[in-house]
């Protein structure tokens, strides 16, 4: 199987490179990677896949989970196994200089350093990245200095980080038949499920659902739920999806409805938090993002 993915944005910067890419594989996946480059890559909720890995050549017999924020140490060798399905990842691919400067001092580093990096638990490091796609995707007034200096605070983070002791990987996640129940319940249009009833359909309480599903999505139960509608509703604003008969499109009165949102006014925050864009400039431009970029 292919693994070259669709570049939906990408911009040059000193830093490194930053870009939003997606995949559509249409069953589980194994891979074998060893990545020429050192990035840092963040999977969006809710077009984000479960996914296990191993280090092939240094610790092939122990596997351990692939969080949505990860990295892969260049020259290393990882195997893994990814569900199919609509993937799509913001990353920054750190520049050579940028990058021989970060992994200064990591000359031999350890099994437990490199799966560390698989599943990073760094909210600052998020937030810069959930910051980064909301800009490469902005398709009124994009900054190309706004992402320079991202892709520069990301770098600094990123360093940060890794010159401190190796994180100890998560073990309490939900497992994926838990995940896939929620997913289908969430994907339901109508009202929005309550934390208490996704919780009962994993046969966990509310407190380990909190816990396992920010884990195992780096979201919250509340902010995953969000995601999820906000990109419904993208797709009925046009004119697609299984509420869509013919090409008449649905009101967006309609579309808040359907989408579990009790009043128009809250969707249009929501959506616009999201965004940048109101649910009818959204409509308007008749994309959700904005034609590739290769800006140097």
């Amino acid at each position: 199987m292919d693994l070259t993915p669709t570049i939906l944005a990408r911009m040059h910067t000193p830093a490194g490179c930053a870009e939003l890419v997606e995949w559509h594989w249409p069953t589980t996946l194994d891979f074998t990677r060893t990545e020429d480059s050192l990035m840092i890559e963040m999977s969006l909720p809710p077009l984000a896949a479960e996914a296990s890995a191993c280090l092939s050549e240094l610790d092939p017999a122990r596997r351990c989970h692939m969080g949505t924020l990860f990295a892969r140490w260049p020259g290393i060798m990882v195997s893994g196994r990814s569900e199919g399905g609509h993937i799509r990842v913001v990353r920054c691919v750190f520049a050579p200089d940028r990058a021989r400067a970060l992994m200064a001092g990591h000359h031999a580093p350890s099994p437990t350093f490199l799966k560390s990096l698989l599943a990073i638990r760094n909210e600052g490091l998020r937030a810069l990245m959930h910051l980064l796609r909301r800009e490469l995707v902005n398709p009124v007034d994009r900054s190309e200095p706004a992402i320079a200096a991202l892709t520069e605070l990301i770098a600094i983070e990123f360093g940060r980080l890794i010159a401190r002791p190796a994180q100890p990987l998560v073990t309490g996640r939900l497992a994926a038949w838990q995940f896939r129940r929620i997913r289908e319940r969430i994907g339901r249009a109508g009202a929005v499920p309550s934390v208490a009833e996704l919780a009962a359909l994993c046969g966990i309480s509310v407190r380990h659902l909190h816990r396992q599903f920010f884990a195992l999505t780096g979201a919250t139960v509340a902010d995953y739920i969000e995601n999820a509608r906000i990109e419904q509703a993208k797709r009925l604003l046009y004119g697609h999806g299984d509420l869509i008969k013919g090409p008449i499109k649905m009101p967006i009165k309609a579309i808040a409805e359907a989408c579990g949102f009790a009043h128009a006014n809250s969707f249009a925050r929501a959506f616009r938090r999201s965004t940048g864009l109101t649910p009818m400039a959204f409509r308007q431009r008749g994309q959700d993002a904005p034609p590739p970029l290769t800006t140097h």
